[in-house]
Formats: C-alpha cells, sequence, structure tokens
C-alpha cells in the first residue's frame, strides 16, 4: 500500500499517469502541469479515468481486464473454455491480483482529491453532483474488490494526496460487512441527491462535457444508483448480519427507477465517440486477439444455451461453430491431452466454437457493460423468488431473457468492422420478435424445477466472459449454476475451488501493521468463506 499512497498528488491525478492518447484527455480533466484550475467536474472525470495505465483500467473492458481479470474468473465459473489441469486453473498470479487493487486506490485517490476540491468550492450547490456520481462510481468499483478479497482499507484510505503525512498514510482495513452497509445506505442517499437533483444551466453544461459515462443524463445516473444498490442488498439479503437491511433495501430499490430497458442501460463508450481516437476499441479487442485463452466456446454455456432442446436464440449471436458445423466448447470432462492436440488444428480443421467475430472480436463498436438492464430483472426475480419482494418471478425472469436477447443482438447487428476488416462470421438481419422471445423464455422457465437455478443460470449467460467477476460471486453464494470444480492436479498452490484471493504480496509488506491487525480475525487464505457466501 505504501507504493499506492505514497504517489505525489500531480502523479495520481493528471494525465501522466496514463498511456492513453494525451489528446484524449487534455480538456477532460485536472492537469497541474497545464493549468492551475481545479474544478470538481474534470476531478469527476478523472476519477472516471484513474488508473488508465497502459490498458490496466478495471472499470471498463479493456485488454488488461479481459485478458487477467475477467477471463481468470471466466474459468472458474466455466463460462469460457479452458484447458484442464494447467496448473493454473484455479490460480491467479500475485502480479494480477495487484494490478486490480492498484487501479482501485489509484480512483480512490483521485475520488479524494474530488471531495476535498468540493469541501473548499464557491459553488458548492453545482459541484456536489459531481461528486455524487463519482462517488457511485466508486462503491461499484469498491464492492468488486470486497467481493474477492473481503476487508480491505477504504474509509482512511487516499489521503496522501491532500495531508502530504506519509506516517498516517498507511490505512486501517474496514470489515466488508461493514462497507456494504456504508455501501447500502449511502447509495440510497445518493439516489436521492440525484433523483432530486435540479441543474443549472452551467451544471448541465458540464455534466454534458465531462461525464463520458451516461452523457450527462441524470436520469441514468439515477438508476445506476439504485441498481447497483439493489445488486448490493441482494448479494447479502440470504446470510450474515445485513439480512434485514438488505431486504428492506431490495423493497426500497424496486419502488424507485431502476435499469430495467435499453434505453435507460448503462454502457460505457468503447469507438471513438467521446473517447478521442478509438483506444478503448483497441484495448478492448486486444483482450479476445492474442493466443485466444479468451475466446473458444464453453460447452457448460452451450448446454445452457440447448437447455430446451432447441437452440437459445444468442447462441448463433455469442459463438461460431466449429469446423463441422457443430457448437462444441471445451469442458471439465475432457482430458487435458485432447483439449491439447485439438487446440493445434488449423482454422479450417477447428474442433472448438469460437466467440463470434462480429459481435466481439472485429466490433469497433461494441456497447460496454456497466450496468445492464437484463441483470436488473434478473435480481429482481431472484428477490421475488428468495427474497419475498412482491410480484411473479417468472415475469421477471422473462423480462431478464428478453433484455438478455436484444442487448446481445444489439451488439451484433450495429457492429462496423474496425479498418474495414472483413467479417467472417454471422451477422443478424433482424431481432427475434417479442412472440419467439417470450416462447423461448416460457420453454427456459419450464425446463427447471428449482426457479432459483433457472434464474440465476440465465443470469450467468447473460453476464458471460465480460462480467465473470459477477458470476463468480453469484455461484458462491447461491451455488448456481451447478458446476463441478475437478482438481488441478498439476497446480503447485491451488489444487481445488477457491473462495476468495489472496491480499497482494505489495500490500502484505507495505502495508504491515495494519494488514495483519486485518488478517488477526480474517484468514488470509484462499479457503476462507466470506460472510455473505456459502462453501463450495
Amino acid at each position: 500500500m505504501k507504493k499506492i499512497f505514497a504517489i505525489s498528488l500531480a502523479i495520481v491525478a493528471l494525465c501522466s499517469v496514463y498511456s492513453c492518447s494525451q489528446k484524449e484527455f487534455d480538456d477532460r480533466y485536472y492537469d497541474p502541469s497545464k493549468t492551475t484550475t481545479v474544478s470538481c467536474d474534470k476531478l469527476m472525470t478523472g476519477v472516471f479515468f484513474a488508473g488508465c495505465d497502459q490498458y490496466k483500467s478495471f472499470g471498463y473492458e479493456t485488454y488488461w481486464r479481459l485478458y487477467t481479470w475477467e477471463g481468470f474468473f471466466a474459468s472458474l465459473t466455466q463460462q469460457k473454455g479452458f484447458n484442464n489441469n494447467s496448473g493454473g486453473v484455479y490460480y491467479l498470479q500475485d502480479g494480477w491480483a495487484t494490478d486490480r487493487w492498484n487501479n482501485f486506490y489509484q480512483t480512490l485517490a483521485q475520488f479524494r482529491l474530488l471531495q476535498s476540491t468540493y469541501e473548499s468550492s464557491e459553488d458548492q450547490a453545482t459541484d456536489i453532483i459531481f461528486v455524487d456520481l463519482a462517488e457511485v462510481f466508486v462503491y461499484d468499483q469498491l464492492a468488486q474488490l470486497c467481493d474477492v478479497f473481503g476487508p480491505v482499507p477504504f474509509t482512511k484510505a487516499g489521503y496522501l494526496g491532500i495531508t502530504g503525512d506519509l506516517a498516517s498514510s498507511y490505512p486501517e482495513y474496514d470489515s466488508d460487512e461493514t462497507l456494504y452497509k456504508t455501501m447500502i445506505e449511502r447509495l440510497g442517499v445518493l439516489y436521492n441527491e440525484i433523483n432530486s437533483f435540479n441543474a443549472s444551466s452551467m451544471a448541465q453544461t458540464k455534466l454534458a462535457a465531462q461525464d463520458f459515462i451516461n452523457q450527462g443524463s441524470l436520469d441514468k445516473w439515477a438508476r445506476y444508483a439504485n441498481s447497483l444498490r439493489l445488486r448490493l442488498a441482494v448479494h447479502v439479503a440470504a446470510k450474515g448480519s445485513l439480512t434485514s437491511q438488505a431486504k428492506s433495501a431490495i423493497a426500497e430499490c424496486a419502488g424507485r427507477k431502476l435499469v430495467d430497458s435499453m434505453s435507460n442501460g448503462i454502457f460505457g463508450v468503447v469507438d471513438a465517440n467521446g473517447v478521442g481516437d478509438g483506444s478503448f476499441y483497441e484495448w478492448y479487442r486486444e483482450g479476445f486477439a492474442g493466443d485466444g485463452k479468451n475466446v473458444t466456446a464453453s460447452q457448460k454455456m452451450i448446454d445452457a444455451m440447448q437447455i430446451t432442446g432447441s437452440d437459445d436464440p444468442r447462441l448463433k449471436i455469442i459463438y461460431n461453430p466449429n469446423a463441422a458445423g457443430e457448437f462444441k466448447g471445451k469442458h471439465v470432462g475432457e482430458a487435458k491431452a485432447d483439449q491439447d492436440a485439438a487446440d493445434t488444428k488449423g482454422w479450417s480443421e477447428r474442433v472448438y466454437a469460437t466467440l463470434d467475430s462480429v459481435t466481439f472480436i472485429t466490433n469497433g463498436t461494441m456497447k460496454n457493460p456497466v450496468f445492464t438492464p437484463a441483470e436488473t430483472w434478473f435480481l429482481i426475480a431472484e428477490a421475488r423468488q428468495s427474497y419475498g419482494l412482491s410480484g411473479s418471478a417468472q415475469e421477471a425472469f422473462k423480462n431478464g431473457v428478453k433484455q438478455s436477447i436484444l442487448e446481445w443482438y444489439d451488439r451484433n447487428m450495429t457492429s462496423t468492422p474496425v479498418n474495414s476488416n472483413p467479417y467472417t462470421h454471422f451477422k443478424a438481419t433482424e431481432v427475434p420478435s417479442d412472440a419467439e422471445i417470450d416462447a423461448y423464455a416460457d420453454a427456459v422457465w419450464g425446463s427447471y424445477s428449482n426457479k432459483l437455478e433457472a434464474i440465476m443460470t440465465q443470469k450467468w449467460l447473460h453476464l458471460g466472459l465480460m462480467n465473470a467477476h459477477e458470476s463468480w460471486t453469484d455461484i458462491r453464494r447461491t451455488g448456481y449454476p451447478a458446476l463441478t470444480y475437478p482438481e488441478d492436479t498439476q497446480s503447485q498452490t491451488n489444487r481445488n475451488m477457491i473462495q476468495r484471493l489472496l491480499y497482494p504480496i505489495v500490500e502484505k509488506t507495505n502495508n504491515k501493521a495494519n494488514y495483519e491487525a486485518a488478517v488477526a480475525s480474517f484468514d488470509d487464505s484462499n479457503d476462507h468463506v466470506l460472510f455473505w457466501a456459502g462453501k463450495l
């Protein structure tokens, strides 16, 4: 942590942290090497971009996130095809965990600067909205950190750039229960503030210029805050000390505006629209390029998309069949030697289905999921099925399936090839009709005797490789979809399925006293079950 919090304010806050194209961001956020004016609107944008260091942003679907983070979790959740018994199925190298850790604390340091600047602002009535929106984004990232590590430093973290006091810059850990409680409470407050904010013309102008996530739409930000609160409340509603608070929050969230349709979905921009020269697209694309580790289909996913005996409408949008025209993926029952032999085949003899290039690899206008309407409806379905929320779980489930199909078809049909590369895979010309989608969703619902399994499996299908970290949380807390985890006998460290990630070595070394205080009552092992989870 010392390396994180000892970074000077000038480095944390400005564009020299980033290797992205300088011209993209010069006018978007505070750079003290170029201006003496510190403004809350530009610092908000800095929070959204913080940690964008040579592909290593984790707030958006960039190469480093897809390749080192989501790709690892997609192996745990079997949302991508991977080779069994490889020695690394259940092991994430420390450097990759460190990158995720560092990225969050760079984001948090930028947010602390924004909070400090707001405290001395002469126009707090306008500037409060920039702080509120950044806080929502920070909680999204904080929750992701808690979900994989457990307790983390937060309340006292990120202040070195403001105080300049190195001695006090080593932050204590907050329990993950405390952080969840805080986030659920604060997101309720933020929803009200954002939803009722009367933006002046000046604030509207600044928001439109600085908010590349929702393009200044406060309606979308309110929906994002409330939907995120719903996600966190559902996460802790079944087990632990927060169940009562969580169930109350779920009911409250359900009565407020949510991300519930494609028109108000929260999607970051991946192409050049609003992000300069289009480098975000390149960062996204390279997550599926290279040696192809993130490209091979998962048989478990294919099986779920054929549960009714007919193909899921999304199957041909997500996957390209193998050389025989079959949808075949890697699965845990295969011998590693057979998988290795299949991997040596050329494209014309390919054994496994792959991700569709139109939807994924050559998609120059990829929608970057931050919070999707399908996830919201699956959360509502789960809450109705398991936590007493009023309404039909089946209807919410059907809405989730519908929104997922619409989203994946939208990605495919609006795809435009980058650099005029020709498409070799499937591009749809029309979306399935409402009647076709309803009939399919009803058939899927009827295919499962356990309706929670139906809900969580469809959510898992929807999230896919791009949000596998969220699926890992779902599987640990619900047990669905039910997966088999064979022993990885080649591993020198983790031969069996893990429950959480270890804290990065640099944190244990540089924030030693606070780390040791935290683990005095918390087991820093891969086997430790977090307070909201069940043992896999």
